[in-house]
């Protein structure tokens, strides 16, 4: 049995190589080498589509953006940046010049849109805010930042042309900061896209012009041939919850009906809303200032 030891050795090289640093790191200097160790694409800086094979789509990567297409490294940038773990949903994470997409893919089925009707986004808030009153319990014993406050920068819209249902929110955190967080929802047959932008906090932040900026993102998302939101035929499968459900689920608050969807997608709204922190120079020194001008100069081209 002399192999036994060879293979633990194989094991724990296997395992170690998946491990993640569990911590966030406060410090700019040591966040930024921290971050350029993992494998970022687009460092040429080009414009170009990227394929999303899981969703059967592809989005556009705008020349100044870089991002991430793999769990592992996903996880370990939300380790440092917040100190939790990034959502195993997630597909990719995108860095622009002061903003962070979260790209999240579900596969449930096909979304109706007939009980778009139900949705209250003043109940929505109203859950929200004390949905965040709760977790700022235990947030407080983690040490970590929590929030104070949401308020609506634009409600939940319903784009029937795109298939798509977008919104944005302000969030005041004990500390007195304010940022934004912007969510897309993205039909296709089989599924949904999930984007949440998350803007670097500024003091000339604003938060219309970069609400607008996010809502773009839609533009950029094409679905293939055969699994569009419009391609749905008879007999397909469809989701548990429809449109109302999901945007209900995407903000964490009750949902319009108890579904196994929704209790998957309920998990720990609220990671994606940490600050994030001033980041300095990362990946060859380039700036990322929280004196950096609007992305919004730069738009998505739309879908065809």
């Amino acid at each position: 049995m002399k192999f036994i030891p060879s293979l633990l050795l194989i094991i724990f090289f296997y395992t170690n190589s998946f491990a993640v640093e569990q911590k966030k790191i406060t410090d700019d200097e040591q966040w930024s080498k921290k971050v350029e160790t993992l494998n970022w694409k687009n460092l040429e800086q080009k414009e170009h589509s990227k394929e999303i094979k899981k969703a059967n789509a592809s989005i556009l990567i705008l020349e100044e953006e870089i991002y991430l297409d793999n769990f592992k490294d996903i996880n370990q940038y939300n380790w440092w940046n917040t100190g939790l773990a990034a959502e195993k949903e997630s597909v990719m994470l995108i860095r622009g010049v002061g903003y962070t997409i979260y790209l999240d893919y579900v596969d449930e089925g096909y979304i109706k849109l007939d009980d778009w009707e139900k949705v209250n986004s003043t109940n929505f808030l109203k859950q929200m805010n004390e949905t965040a009153k709760s977790n700022a319990e235990y947030l407080k014993k983690i040490n970590l930042d929590y929030t104070t406050k949401i308020d609506w920068i634009f409600k939940p819209t319903l784009n029937k042309e795109n298939n798509s249902v977008s919104y944005s929110y302000k969030v005041t955190w004990n500390s007195g900061i304010e940022t934004m967080e912007s969510k897309n929802l993205i039909l296709g047959k089989k599924g949904h896209l999930e984007s949440a932008f998350v803007i670097n906090y500024r003091e000339d932040l604003n938060f219309k012009e970069e609400s607008e900026f996010s809502k773009d993102f839609v533009n950029g998302v094409i679905f293939q041939e055969g699994f569009k939101h419009s391609d749905y035929k008879p007999g397909d499968k469809i989701a548990a919850a429809g449109i109302g459900g999901l945007v209900a689920g995407s903000l964490g608050v009750k949902a319009l009906a108890k579904t196994g969807l929704l209790a998957k997608l309920l998990k720990f709204w609220w990671i994606l809303l940490a600050p994030l922190a001033f980041l300095g120079k990362f990946l060859s020194g380039k700036e990322s200032s929280p004196n950096t001008s609007s992305p919004s100069v730069k738009r998505r081209r739309r879908k065809k």
